[in-house]
């Protein structure tokens, strides 16, 4: 009886091939993903590039890909030799955010929404640590695991046509940080100074999959005093 296969692979392009997992997204899959990823990278010398989903892996190659079946099976081998995760450097990032009104236009209408108080929506937000899944819709944009249960909520009926650069929202089951100005449906309950996203540099965002993110509350005049220093261009982000 053949064995069932960790997960699909089938082409969306003659150059680029999807690997989808049908096992929901928790801490055990993203380790997986995170080390096997390298381990194409490493091996695989036809793939330049990879995205990481929730639960998938797209690959983008050099030349067009011929007999997917084969090219799969090649993959599957690959997967099943990783007996132990591969181990990446993960980090853990605290960033610093103001949730007074004028930067969290938001947070009330939230907070009646989910029947607290603001200053309980703020400790709930920054009393637990997020995990980053993956990267994507915006450059820099960092898709968190994570938000306790009492702050889902149903996206805004109306999406806004611009929420600003470090934006910190709750949207659906998710939280995150607007890496630049971009139309947006999530609800806006704080904002940080510090960028996710930096064209200029060589690792143009400080995070990535698998590092651990940490909400801390900060006053307005903390925060406008960074975002002197991110004008500036002095602010440096560390790890903890």
């Amino acid at each position: 009886m053949k064995s069932e296969r960790p997960f699909r692979c089938f082409t969306l392009h003659p150059k680029v091939v999807l690997l989808e997992w049908s096992t929901p997204p928790d801490a055990a899959l993203l380790q997986q993903l995170i080390g096997f990823q390298k381990a194409i990278l490493k091996e695989v010398d036809e793939v330049v590039q990879i995205t990481q989903g929730y639960c998938s892996l797209m690959l983008y190659h050099k030349s067009e890909v011929h007999y997917i079946e084969n090219y799969a099976n090649r993959l599957y081998a690959l997967f099943e030799s990783l007996t132990a995760p591969i181990r990446t450097k993960q980090k853990i990032w605290e960033i610093p955010v103001c949730y007074e009104e004028e930067l969290a236009p938001d947070l009330k209408s939230l907070a009646k929404q989910l029947k607290m108080s603001t200053a309980k929506l703020i400790h709930t937000h920054t009393s637990v640590s997020y995990q980053v899944y993956f990267i994507g819709f915006l450059p820099g944009f960092l898709y968190l695991s994570g938000l306790p249960s009492v702050l889902e909520c149903d996206r805004k009926a109306k999406p806004i046509p611009k929420i600003e650069r470090g934006s910190v929202a709750i949207g659906g089951k998710q939280t995150g940080i607007y890496p630049l100005d971009s139309p947006g449906g999530w609800h806006r309950i704080g904002k940080t100074p510090y960028p996710l996203f930096d064209p200029k540099k060589k690792k143009t965002c400080f995070a990535q999959a698998g590092d651990t993110i940490q909400f801390k509350s900060i006053s307005k005049s903390d925060y406008f005093a960074l975002e002197t220093q991110r004008a500036n261009g002095t602010l440096e982000i560390l790890p903890l």
